[in-house]
């Protein structure tokens, strides 16, 4: 698979994190899979045929981190290094530093786990707009997101507003 320069330099660019543009736009069938894993995807998702670049991976690794956020409020390394396909503790903690525009961790060395306290962003959500061609099941859905904001709305009027 030969990619184009843009595309490798989108991928590996360490403040870029969304890449549902890029997958909805782009015409090339290879580079449509490619964002589609780096927008929905996570890196046991990805094909073994796909060969990334040493910071594409790196980049796949904090998605694949950034949606485990999503869903635990605390992690433990070995959860982290088995779903990230990460084998260094140290790379785990530098991966949860350059993420910290994405959530707040706080990480315990010692215990090896860490902590969410905030999150300021999320993965890209996947409406339907075109077929997916890897990813089965894509985590976050606008229809998730709408029932967990009626769950929300439900809990508000019932617990906080009564």
């Amino acid at each position: 698979m030969v990619m184009r320069e843009e595309t490798i330099k989108s991928l590996e660019d360490p403040y870029k994190y969304h890449y549902k543009e890029e997958w909805l736009n782009t015409k090339d069938p290879d580079e449509q899979q490619l964002f589609e894993i780096f927008a929905f995807g996570n890196i046991k998702d990805l094909p073994e045929n796909i060969i990334l670049t040493s910071l594409m991976r790196s980049k796949l690794e904090k998605l694949t981190l950034v949606t485990l956020s999503e869903i635990y409020n605390e992690l433990s390394y070995e959860l982290i290094k088995e779903e990230c396909q990460i084998e260094d503790d140290g790379i785990i903690e530098s991966h949860l530093i350059q993420l910290q525009n994405i959530f707040k961790a706080e990480m315990d060395s010692v215990s090896k786990s860490m902590k969410f306290s905030r999150r300021f962003d999320c993965r890209d959500v996947y409406c339907h707009e075109k077929e997916l061609t890897i990813i089965k099941n894509p985590r976050v859905t606008k229809e998730y997101l709408v029932q967990n904001l009626r769950s929300w709305e439900t809990k508000l009027k019932q617990n906080i507003l009564e």
